[in-house]
């Protein structure tokens, strides 16, 4: 009897505590850190090295400046690896089977972001504590705003698509020792709540490689943007196009007027002023080149500064002294003219002229009296045969000059317009 009640009041001390409390946990906390050595890696065979697992959620793009070559982002990053000096038996301490450890008690990797905007920026976390679970595995939960330096390729803006790369090493740690690997996750834009109103996020990679120069396991994690190009469409192509156009009707406009020079001013600047906002929002660089819109821009710049010293010239020919004898060359570009617009009164005139050449000198002379409406004596003395049914004037030339203007500007526009949406669709498929 006596040894059954030794055995039992034996038994009894040694049968684990149902329920769990601070004694407990207290109990387990001094059991687990009693021979710890936190600035000692884990493994139990050092022939192998600790694998560190890691997941980054995405948050979100707080901001892309790629004048500053600065992308900012939201994420959390959730780092796992086995510690083989914390493993318990929840059944021993009361059923407990995880438990929260001051981070600066335990070892972590020491893992790095060697691309900060900053400097080189070591992890760390806002709650510094990790979990710990009873069959030795440790979770690390870190989120930030992630400050990266990244060189925007804005060539063809503002339909481009930029690709920022998170680095993440292993600092002091070599391959041998501690191995980052990447956790498979079903959508890392899962968690993307944070919508930039500029920029939109298509894609998230991330892949694991041994980075040779620094002899350190790499972690790479690849963010695809993708511009949302409404506003500059609007605020700047369009008007630049519009505007354009509008430059045209500069040889439309009568010379009489004396407006023609400053109309072509005012837009000359007006192309000028959209080139300096468009610099403004471009980073001041030549590599890996310089966006497509900032050539479009000069090339309208190049037209319009083309159509200014035109005008110039129309009005020189249409303000001419009356007596100065018109150029021979001159003389041969109106005929040209005057051929290739068929629909012309004047040619009409010329049409009837060769169908009356059969009647008569006389009646010949009385139709291109009338038609051509000669005002001074001094025309009426010239032979109308001379010029082929009118005489070819100053302001003749100056109006066939003005024809020939709008044409060539008009294919000069379509053709930079065409040139500018061929290159820009070729990047958007």
């Amino acid at each position: 009897m006596y040894l059954f009640t030794t055995f039992a009041l034996v038994t009894l001390s040694i049968t684990p505590a149902v329920g769990n409390n601070s004694s407990i946990g207290s109990q387990l906390y001094n059991n687990l850190f009693l021979n710890y050595e936190k600035n000692v890696r884990p493994g139990i065979n050092y022939s192998y090295p600790t694998i560190v697992s890691c997941e980054f959620s995405f948050a979100g793009l707080n901001e892309f400046k790629e004048i500053d070559s600065k992308m900012s982002v939201l994420g959390v990053f959730i780092i796992q690896w086995y510690e083989d000096r914390l493993v318990w038996n929840p059944a021993t301490y009361g059923g407990i089977s995880d438990m929260l450890i001051p981070e600066e008690s335990v070892w972590k990797p020491d893992i790095a972001i060697p691309n900060a905007y900053h400097g080189v920026k070591f992890l760390y976390s806002s709650n510094p504590k990790v979990r710990a679970k009873n069959n030795g595995h440790i979770i690390w939960v870190t989120g930030d705003r992630y400050d990266l330096y990244c060189n925007a390729d804005i060539t063809h803006y503002p339909f481009d698509t930029q690709t920022c790369v998170l680095s993440m090493l292993t600092w002091n740690s070599f391959p041998s020792e501690v191995l980052l690997d990447k956790v498979e996750s079903i959508s890392t834009l899962r968690n993307y709540t944070s919508i930039n109103p500029s920029w939109d996020v298509t894609e998230i990679k991330m892949y694991s490689r041994i980075d040779e120069t620094l002899v350190s396991s790499t972690l790479i994690i690849e963010i695809k943007v993708k511009r949302l190009p409404e506003y500059v469409i609007v605020n700047m192509l369009l008007p630049v196009c519009f505007l354009c156009v509008i430059n045209i009707f500069v040889f439309i406009l009568p010379a009489e007027s004396g407006e023609r020079i400053g109309f072509s001013i005012t837009l000359l600047l007006s192309v000028a002023v959209f080139m300096t906002i468009l610099s403004d929002s471009l980073p001041q660089s030549s590599r890996p080149q310089i966006a497509v819109l900032c050539y479009f821009l000069f090339s309208q710049l190049i037209v319009s500064i083309l159509m200014m010293v035109f005008t110039i010239l129309g009005l020189r020919f249409y303000w001419a002294v009356p007596d100065k004898p018109i150029p021979g060359y001159l003389k041969l570009f109106s005929r040209i003219m005057s051929n290739v617009c068929k629909g012309t009164q004047y040619c009409k005139r010329r049409k009837k002229r060769k169908q009356l050449a059969a009647v008569g000198p006389e009646q010949i002379q009385d139709t291109v009296e009338k038609e051509c409406n000669i005002k001074n004596s001094k025309d009426m003395n010239q032979s109308p045969l001379e010029d082929e049914c009118m005489l070819i004037t100053w302001q003749k030339i100056a109006s066939d000059f003005d024809n020939f203007c709008i044409v060539l500007f008009l294919f000069l526009i379509v053709l930079t317009n065409s040139v500018f949406c061929i290159n820009m669709s070729s990047n958007t498929q």
